[in-house]
């Protein structure tokens, strides 16, 4: 009986024969010990059986397997993370552009203190042109509109999609730039852009570019 329990339990199909013929020792081993008072347990036995067929070389075949797979991996996790950011900066700069086209559509000229050429955040800081788009500056926007919904309103500041709120270093906003001489061009990064209003996001270099090199533009 404790012969046939053996071959069931233990001598599994996808055992190699090099594996069987050792459990098959250590079970008729298991067998005889538990007769005659043996000092080791069936399951102490085959537990030594298995883990002696397992070598070095196997152990570090398998950890080269995991290293190379992580290793793959690994940049393809990076470089979807950088997709999403790209892609949350470009849909952010079109719907901005669009918030400051509607707020021009509104009130027809853009605010007083907004000078040709120069670009500015999109922040509360000089002109609020945070609180003018979110409706809460009577000065700039006496209607109350609210032209553009912000993620949040904490800081007064459009932060962009790569600023991370524990590395002060990396939050940078939005940038925007008006044709405060409405001929519909701006001249940004050493370019001509027909437009009435560019936005742009300073890119993952963290650099302001005008729009060049990685940053996400509206115009682009």
């Amino acid at each position: 009986m404790k012969n046939e329990k053996c071959r069931n339990e233990i001598f599994p199909p996808y055992a190699g024969k090099e594996d069987r013929m050792k459990m098959k020792k250590a079970c008729h081993s298991a067998i005889g010990g538990s007769a005659s008072g043996g000092k080791h347990s069936t399951f102490y036995i085959l537990h030594s059986a298995f883990l002696s067929g397992f070598t070095l070389l196997e152990l570090l075949v398998v950890i080269s397997i995991i290293a190379i797979l992580a290793g793959m991996v690994m940049p393809m996790f990076y470089s979807a993370k950088e997709r999403a950011r790209e892609a949350k900066a470009k849909v952010a700069v079109k719907a901005l552009e669009t918030a400051f086209k509607s707020y021009l559509d509104t009130y027809k000229v853009w605010p007083t203190a907004v000078v040709e050429g120069n670009a500015y955040d999109v922040a509360d800081s000089g002109i609020n042109l945070f609180s003018m788009l979110r409706g809460s500056d009577a000065a700039l926007n006496s209607q109350g509109i609210a032209f553009y919904e912000f993620d949040s309103t904490n800081n007064l500041i459009a932060y962009d999609a790569w600023s991370n709120p524990s590395d002060s270093s990396s939050l940078k906003a939005y940038r925007v730039m008006f044709d405060k001489d409405y001929d519909n061009k701006i001249s940004v990064g050493g370019q001509d852009v027909y437009r009435c209003v560019v936005v742009w996001s300073v890119g993952k270099d963290r650099n302001d570019e005008s729009g060049g090199g990685d940053d996400v533009a509206s115009w682009k």
